[in-house]
């Protein structure tokens, strides 16, 4: 269900994306921004992480969290969502904006002429509730016949289903879910891999988010791929990493609820496009995630 990993295998024909290069570095950052006294390795990713550790020393919040008695939320509140069976499938489908920038030189992307700005597809998959299999819709309109196997929804529904209110709890609790260490990375899984979370766990761990030292909550709001409005929320731009790149990837939530809305991944200003210096930040993914509900079989849609 993680729509970002599914990119490359719809994307194969399109310009190489940067991802490819600076995933281990990004990687490297968040980990040692959630763990900074983590043991160093040689070269210069170590010396971008321990920079990062010092970088987070500050909160950089910038955004008070809403009361939890909103309208929104307590009609959500209200609602109680079917739970499927074992056998049944969660539906989830994903609508990516990709820039059409050729990123074989990622850190200087250059216009594909005759090519507008950007690209529109759709990515869907159909995970198992009981079994935690997954399928995913291949462009020519077949299912993929590799099935992917991951924690089950069932169980990582359980986990998130009564967290506690106070941030340091919900840091403990997140970690007996299966996902990469650290707790700013355990935050970003369980929003984008939970297919459903009550309310109250989705205000504990909006809480618990800010409260994670160099995570910033961007004040102005933004939209994901289908327009709606989104909280951005990321790792703090003040470290080597991102100032070699100019690169950060977004978190996107919906700024009432706390629902998983999508992900965004910028380019930030005083990159390079077309070998000049941006004076302005440009999206170079967006995206937008729906869930409405399970099916009997995959490839089936509510």
């Amino acid at each position: 269900m993680d729509e970002m990993r599914t990119l490359q295998d719809f994307r194969a024909d399109a310009p190489a994306p940067d991802r490819a290069r600076l995933a281990p570095g990004r990687q490297r950052l968040l980990d040692e921004a959630a763990r900074p006294r983590r043991r160093l390795r040689g070269g210069w990713l170590a010396v971008v992480g321990a920079a990062a550790g010092v970088a987070v020393a500050a909160v950089l919040v910038t955004q008070v969290v809403p009361p939890a008695d909103t309208p929104r939320v307590k009609a959500d509140r209200a609602a109680s969502a079917a739970v499927p069976t074992d056998g049944q499938w969660l539906y989830e489908k994903t609508l990516i904006r990709q820039s059409t920038l050729n990123f074989r030189d990622d850190l200087n992307p250059v216009t594909q002429k005759g090519e507008p700005p950007y690209g529109e597809f759709t990515v869907e998959t159909w995970t198992q509730y009981g079994s935690g299999k997954r399928r995913t819709m291949l462009p020519g309109g077949n299912l993929d016949s590799v099935i992917v196997k991951s924690e089950p929804p069932k169980s990582l529904r359980q986990k998130v289903a009564d967290l506690p209110d106070e941030p340091k709890q919900v840091l403990k609790a997140l970690q007996t879910i299966d996902s990469p260490p650290g707790d700013y990375q355990r935050i970003h899984f369980t929003y984008t891999q939970v297919d459903t979370i009550p309310p109250e766990s989705r205000l504990s761990l909006f809480r618990a988010l800010t409260s994670i030292p160099g995570v910033v909550v961007r004040e102005e709001h933004v939209e994901d791929a289908l327009g709606r409005p989104a909280i951005a929320v990321h790792v703090s731009d003040d470290n080597p990493f991102t100032k070699e790149t100019h690169r950060r990837e977004e978190l996107l939530l919906d700024p009432e609820t706390y629902e998983y809305r999508g992900e965004r991944r910028m380019l930030l200003a005083g990159g390079m496009i077309d070998s000049k210096v941006t004076t302005k930040e440009t999206i170079i993914q967006v995206s937008a995630v729906e869930r409405p509900g399970a099916v009997n079989a995959p490839g089936k849609r509510p």
